[in-house]
């Protein structure tokens, strides 16, 4: 792809312009000066975000680039405190957006540092959402070919608190991207809890795997199946896809 005269004149202006511009926010970020930084660091992740969207090859650095921005948005707009974790994170995965570029270039992609970080981001988005609360206890979160994998930790999932980790790490997703929730260490899933996660269905495009018996037997006597498609285990999930 580098001979591609396009993608030496985006690279160009990547070196020149948009890398530049970035460390300048990145800078002010680390200063402190997070309004700032993020003012700055908007524009040329935006432009990022949608030139290689249009470059044959390069479509998943936008679509990568796309995750951090909503993520620097959030902490823009106060959904994600801007505490020094929060921080930090968001420049790992800004920096490594220009990792993502150089790899996608050399044909060197290394997709398990991108999953890594965007699970992180989606963690750290649904934390602030559940306050003070027992927050992600009851979920682990992972991200494998795009898909967002959330492990359901509770062995009985009933209860508002039971729930709620998983309605946070779902809304830490972006809208139409694929969800698959992991139930395998889950006995039971009440109905309540099922018509939430199914309420999301036109938002989001879940599907669950590893149902117990009873959480089956839950699922299909209220007609969940309707919203949310299921399979046995996460690796038949992953074949058909």
């Amino acid at each position: 792809m580098s001979d591609d005269p396009m993608v030496e004149e985006f690279f160009s202006e990547v070196n020149d312009k948009y890398y530049p511009q970035v460390m300048e926010g990145l800078e002010l970020l680390e200063g402190g000066e997070v309004a700032q930084g993020v003012e700055i660091l908007s524009r040329p992740l935006h432009t990022i975000k949608g030139v290689t969207g249009f470059m044959p090859g390069f479509e998943p650095a936008s679509h990568f680039t796309h995750k951090i921005e909503d993520f620097l948005k959030k902490v823009q707009s106060g959904d994600v405190e801007p505490a020094q974790e929060n921080l930090t994170l968001l420049s790992r995965g800004i920096n490594m957006i220009f990792q993502v570029l150089e790899q996608l270039r050399d044909d060197t992609v290394d997709e398990e540092e991108q999953e890594e970080v965007l699970a992180l981001i989606i963690e750290a988005s649904a934390s602030r959402q559940v306050g003070t609360e027992t927050v992600g206890a009851g979920v682990e979160v992972a991200v494998r070919d795009t898909v967002t994998i959330i492990r359901v930790r509770d062995r009985r999932v009933h209860l508002e608190g039971h729930y709620k980790p998983i309605i946070s790490a779902v809304l830490g997703v972006e809208p139409g991207d694929k969800i698959l929730l992991d139930l395998s260490q889950v006995l039971t899933f009440g109905s309540t809890a099922w018509a939430t996660v199914a309420s999301m269905g036109t938002t989001f495009k879940v599907a669950a795997c590893a149902l117990s018996p009873a959480a089956k037997q839950t699922f299909y006597a209220w007609g969940f199946d309707a919203t949310i498609a299921v399979y046995p285990d996460e690796d038949t999930y992953f074949s058909i896809q």
